[in-house]
């Protein structure tokens, strides 16, 4: 019951070596951005969302990006009804993003939680600790990791220069996956010039079966700054619809 791969929306940039030297973070959007999602083949409504995000500063002058996203309606593999709210904070680093921290809480219709999940980063033990629903995995903290919430800085920042980027995503399962996205091009969506993105796992033993993996596309505005415009793709994992997901003025 994780959230959605775009949802979407919002990316982390480590220092080193892998993404770190392919993409630079230029611009952050911040404000209010609103996102609804419907069934790509029926086109029934499914949910929306409101997305807060905003630089904040710390006592120790530290900054940080924070993302509050809540939103509500029909989701998951049960396709039942169920809201959310997921905080996530990513330290600002001069042209780089570094995961800090993320905390999700989903629940029924009746508001019983269904599904709780945090994730702390810690980049000095080079360490990501994941608990959810009270069940903890860790990780090696990957210099090219990125984390779900937080794809939209990337995806904001993209050098279209490239054909493709290689970096790792830590979901909400949790699970690690070695990701490529790929420049496919421009196209014209709801009257906006935009690039075209395709997002391809790498799924190791597994890779024979990615022809059955439906494809997942991501469109953002070609002017500055970028603006998401939107998402298809699976809503989350294997077994739950695939969705259009789009920004929501």
């Amino acid at each position: 019951m994780q959230k959605p791969l775009a949802a979407l929306l919002l990316t982390v940039l480590l220092a080193g070596a892998g993404l770190a030297a392919q993409v630079v973070v230029t611009h952050i959007n911040v404000g209010l951005t609103g996102l609804k999602a419907k069934d790509k083949a029926s086109s029934q409504p499914l949910w929306s969302s409101r997305i807060d995000s905003r630089k904040i500063t710390t006592a120790a002058g530290e900054q940080f990006l924070y993302m509050e996203d809540n939103g509500a309606g029909v989701y998951g593999k049960d396709k039942t009804f169920k809201s959310w709210q997921t905080v996530s904070y990513v330290r600002l680093d001069g042209d780089k993003l570094v995961p800090y921290s993320i905390k999700q809480t989903m629940k029924d219709k009746s508001g019983r939680v269904v599904l709780t999940l945090e994730k702390s980063y810690n980049a000095a033990a080079k360490k990501v600790y994941c608990t959810v629903n009270g069940q903890v995995k860790s990780y090696d903290f990957k210099t090219d990791l990125i984390d779900k919430e937080m794809m939209g800085p990337i995806l904001t920042n993209y050098p279209l220069a490239k054909k493709e980027l290689a970096l790792h995503l830590l979901t909400h399962e949790p699970s690690l996956y070695r990701m490529t996205y790929k420049y496919l091009g421009d196209e014209v969506v709801n009257g906006a010039n935009c690039y075209k993105l395709e997002m391809v796992p790498d799924l190791g033993a597994l890779n024979l079966l990615g022809a059955f993996v439906p494809k997942t596309y991501f469109w953002y505005k070609k002017a500055f700054p970028h603006d998401f415009v939107r998402y298809e793709g699976l809503e989350s994992g294997l077994g739950t619809p695939y969705i259009v997901m789009e920004a929501d003025e």
